[in-house]
């Protein structure tokens, strides 16, 4: 894999698919490279997944170590940063708003890598050059959206509990070409966030709750069970949500009492995420 590193940093001065938050063409040499990213993508993710499910990673300090140096040396492969409903609608449309075709689906990658065929299978939406990309290497597996068809999607991904996560890699928005929709019992990249706290990122929000409007937990506590991320603690019998918040929504959806909202985070700042697209009030925050 190390030959992989050199050619990746070389990538980084041609240019990419998003600059200065308008659409242009990837270089030949960056859709070239990421090809043979996607290919290798399920090796990949089978072999951090058998690194996250040993005892010695998961349950020794020393091995949660190992397994951060190696995900920090990894700085090029896909990060991804937790995002709201609200943020994909936005994204989706100003994508359609460039005309051609820019986005598509296809199987849970971290599911078809390691086997699992559990619904919703598939949510793997593919954006700008990484639908081009993926629609190539599998024909059969990979269809084409339109900008409706994927918001509908996205709102029944939600439902089922998945995480929108919008991924990128050599940590750079210029980079962004896939919509995860994660479940976080299988997703990789999320196991291996809650357990070192590495390879997503948080959202530009984050969730509060009104507690006079809060049911609690004993009575309710949907929000508990619906939270992915360890978010939600009882304060007097109230959910309260701590710093562990990623900004997913999740919680927001699922509470009958509207107990609950997302705010901005403040001085929130992300290389990966286009926020200018996905959230235009994000500078009046």
């Amino acid at each position: 894999m190390a030959y992989v590193i050199p050619v990746f940093i070389l990538l980084m001065v041609f240019m990419h698919i998003i600059k200065e938050d308008k659409l242009v063409k990837e270089s030949r040499l960056q859709k070239s490279i990421h090809k043979l990213y996607a290919v290798s993508e399920p090796l990949i993710l089978k072999t951090l997944n058998k690194m996250i499910s040993s005892n010695f990673i998961r349950n020794t300090r020393v091995g949660r170590g190992i397994l951060k140096a190696i995900a920090k040396m990894l700085w090029f492969l896909p990060h991804g940063v937790v995002v709201d409903y609200e943020g994909v609608e936005n994204l989706i449309r100003w994508i359609e708003k460039q005309g051609d075709t820019h986005i598509a689906i296809g199987p849970c990658v971290c599911k078809k890598a390691l086997g699992v065929k559990e619904e919703p299978y598939v949510t793997d939406m593919t954006i700008f050059y990484g639908a081009e990309i993926y629609k190539e290497i599998e024909p059969e597996e990979y269809r084409y959206l339109s900008a409706d068809e994927a918001l509908k999607l996205l709102k029944e991904f939600e439902k089922s509990g998945l995480i929108h996560e919008i991924y990128a890699c050599c940590n750079s928005g210029k980079w962004t070409f896939v919509i995860c929709n994660c479940d976080p019992r299988y997703c990789v990249p999320t196991k291996a966030y809650l357990l070192i706290r590495e390879g997503v990122y948080p959202g530009p929000k984050k969730a509060v709750v009104d507690a006079d409007k809060c049911k609690g937990l004993d009575e309710c506590g949907k929000c508990m069970e619906i939270c992915p991320f360890n978010a939600i603690e009882n304060r007097d019998g109230k959910s309260y949500v701590n710093d562990n918040c990623m900004g997913c929504g999740l919680c927001i959806e699922r509470c009958p009492s509207n107990a609950r909202r997302l705010i901005w985070r403040k001085g929130y700042k992300s290389k990966i995420i286009p926020i200018k697209i996905m959230y235009p009030d994000f500078s009046k925050s």
